[in-house]
């Protein structure tokens, strides 16, 4: 209730004129809207069961997300085969992919 009172009375001092705008614009710089999209798409990922494909600094992997851990922004990864693991944080994300599922199935049976 203190919350939405607070929010009347800045509309209402808006509207007579007595302070600017309360709903200022939020600027988001071109790395924060990078790393936003990259946790949509592991987001996406982990709603689907999908593996990703995931190129950081000079390396890629490819494989399904173990965790996602938000507060940390880590991603673990383990490749299909489940023997080999990364540990990756999204600021050292370039590009992050979802893998479509038949090649997915065929690195499972081809092993």
């Amino acid at each position: 209730m203190k919350k939405f009172l607070e929010v009347l009375v800045g509309h209402v001092n808006h509207f007579v004129g007595n302070t600017a705008s309360p709903l200022a614009p939020i600027t988001i710089n071109a790395q924060e809207e990078q790393a936003i999209n990259h946790i949509n798409t592991i987001q996406l990922a982990l709603y689907k069961g999908a593996a990703v494909h995931v190129i950081y600094g000079n390396k890629s992997f490819t494989g399904d997300i173990v965790k996602f851990d938000e507060k940390r922004r880590r991603l673990v990864l383990k490749n299909f085969s489940k023997n080999m693991g990364s540990i990756i944080q999204i600021d050292d994300i370039k590009r992050i992919r979802m893998v479509p599922d038949t090649i997915r199935n065929s690195q499972k049976f081809s092993k």
